[in-house]
């Protein structure tokens, strides 16, 4: 019988996303018992993909600067590893494993610290790293590259369990051909690679064009969409000819999930850093796409400066990317690594996202107060609503519990949660629901109100939630710190707000009300004006994919007033502090 969280997601589906949902599940069935056939489909539709125009090669093409924008996001992560690749070497999300040599790759690996969701795997379909390989490499690499090509058409075989969720996800054959094709170009205008190689890579390219065009993920719409049709749109900027009808669809398409996906103020609906980065390489790609219409590239130049805009508007002083919903450091370049930086008043707001921004003396804090994602696919929100991340002179202090991995399981499920995270909550209510991977029925969504203080450097946001509780939360510049002001109104049972804060940051003092913290030679004392300090514990966080951190948990508990209750707390800090001199700064509880 069908959950209700299962009919909850399944009856905000389009049409269209049922449809394409259906033809996956008959692919992943049928392709399997029949795999020869499955792969002379994809053999007939890539002897249709034209060949790569002569003229794409040349430096003074008019797309050559796309080669450049997208290989951006591949080269740097992976320049100073393709000596390893080329023996056989990964080396993603901190979990190492050595094959032995190129040409005996297992792509079907999997590592023991994921159990239903593979994403080192899908890592390693993307094949990013032959891109500096082809740049940056020698004879060895090139020659790997050949390796690597030759054992993956061998290989990865459409009867293997899970291959159309890894090495043949549609998502992952993208980022392949975006990896493969930039560095390629870049390294033919260079005169670097060997005839044989060249006719092996555009070979290989057609085919893995062939299967995005069959296997378009409008079922799962967002970022995946959007990675289809930026693979192959770059593709067919550089071909030889764009079949009419092609060219007509990608254009619809285009158009559909710029205007669906990526909002009036430049972020994408999902409301995640890490895929921002993303969409700006998919609008760059769109932007530049000749044979797009005029007025669809229009649209994706006018959503591009917004998209660089909000990309940076999400990225801390550190030049690390939020870790709101599904986030983490290394997935994506630093934002101003390959975009220039956005210059910002002291309070800026992301109004259609839902983010408000505040820095000023040495304060930077974040806010969100939007929705957990698109209705018809949050799977990667999270239930951070009223949820803040705070540095202090440039140093991260309260921070998102972040995303440890994708697989199904406690960790996952209780970093989506609300009580991970740092926005008023009430013990063990939930505002969404959540189920696997990435599935989520019922949705929740907070709003930007306008703040009470007018001094024009606060910001607020509501969540109502249908049982009649309102949360709220308020922040303010203040001289040398930040105000927080969260108010519980309606009922709620042990309302409650914990604060995730790094390690590296020392416990130099306790009291009653206040805590005081040192790093380096950053002072940050926590005062709670209203309410209390409940407990303060260790406890962890992730800013990398499948690598944890310690951290101080600390949980504050609000005052009861008639209808509900308030907390109000304030950070302020010192820099030049010697620690010898703040060790008793507070009395220790």
């Amino acid at each position: 019988m069908i959950s209700l969280s299962t009919f909850q997601a399944v009856s905000r589906l389009s049409p269209r996303m049922v449809g394409y949902h259906l033809k996956r599940l008959a692919r992943n069935k049928l392709a399997p018992r029949r795999p020869e056939h499955y792969a002379r489909r994809i053999d007939r539709r890539a002897a249709g993909v034209p060949p790569l125009a002569p003229g794409s090669l040349s430096e003074q093409s008019p797309a050559a600067s796309m080669a450049q924008a997208v290989a951006a996001f591949y080269r740097e992560e992976y320049r100073n590893h393709i000596d390893d690749a080329a023996r056989g070497r990964f080396s993603f999300f901190g979990q190492d494993v050595d094959f032995g040599g190129p040409a005996t790759i297992d792509w079907h690996h999997t590592v023991a610290a994921e159990n239903d969701f593979h994403l080192w795997r899908m890592k390693l379909a993307h094949m990013g790293f032959i891109c500096p390989m082809l740049i940056d490499g020698e004879t060895l690499h090139h020659e790997a590259v050949a390796e690597m090509l030759a054992g993956y058409r061998a290989q990865a075989r459409f009867d293997r369990p899970g291959c159309f969720s890894s090495y043949w996800f549609p998502y992952s054959v993208s980022h392949r051909i975006l990896a493969l094709l930039s560095g390629y170009l870049i390294a033919r205008r260079q005169d670097a690679l060997p005839a044989a190689l060249c006719g092996d890579i555009e070979q290989f390219l057609r085919w893995n064009v062939a299967f995005v065009e069959e296997n378009i993920e409008h079922e799962l719409k967002n970022n995946h969409v959007e990675r289809n049709l930026a693979a192959l749109c770059f593709y067919y900027t550089h071909a030889a000819d764009v079949p009419f009808g092609l060219k007509r669809r990608l254009d619809r398409d285009v158009a559909g999930i710029i205007r669906a996906c990526i909002l009036p103020d430049g972020l994408l609906a999902e409301r995640s850093a890490m895929y921002q980065g993303l969409s700006v390489m998919a609008l760059q790609v769109f932007s530049q796409t000749p044979f797009l219409s005029e007025k669809t590239r229009g649209l994706a130049a006018e959503r591009l400066e917004r998209a660089k805009r909000a990309w940076s508007f999400m990225t801390h002083p550190d030049g690390e990317i939020a870790l709101f919903n599904d986030s983490w450091f290394g997935e994506v370049p630093p934002a101003h690594s390959v975009i220039e930086p956005a210059r910002f008043d002291a309070r800026e707001l992301l109004p259609q996202a839902g983010y408000a921004r505040l820095a000023d003396g040495g304060i930077f804090a974040l806010l969100d107060a939007g929705p957990i994602g698109p209705r018809w696919n949050p799977g990667h929100g999270h239930a951070d609503f009223l949820s803040a991340e705070i540095d202090v002179a440039g140093l991260r202090f309260v921070t998102d519990p972040g995303t440890y991995q994708y697989s199904t399981g406690p960790r996952r499920m209780y970093e989506r949660s609300a009580q991970s995270h740092n926005g008023p909550s009430c013990k063990g209510l939930e505002p969404v629901s959540y189920y696997g991977c990435f599935r989520v029925g019922r949705l929740a969504e907070a709003r930007l109100v306008e703040a009470e203080a007018t001094d024009g450097r606060a910001v607020a946001g509501e969540l109502q939630l249908p049982d009649g509780l309102k949360l709220r939360r308020e922040l303010q510049l203040i001289p040398n710190g930040l105000a927080a002001a969260d108010r519980w109104q309606g009922v709620c049972t042990d309302p409650r707000v914990r604060l995730t804060i790094p390690h590296e940051w020392e416990v130099s003092g306790r009291g009653q009300r206040e805590v005081v913290f040192l790093r380096e030679d950053v002072r940050v004392r926590l005062e709670v004006l209203r309410g209390r300090i409940a407990d303060l514990s260790t406890g962890q966080w992730a800013f990398r994919y499948l690598k944890s951190s310690d951290a101080h948990i600390l949980v504050l508990e609000p005052e009861e007033t008639p209808g509900g209750a308030d907390l109000s707390w304030r950070i302020t800090h010192q820099i030049n502090v010697a620690a010898s001199t703040e060790s008793a700064s507070v009395p220790a509880s």
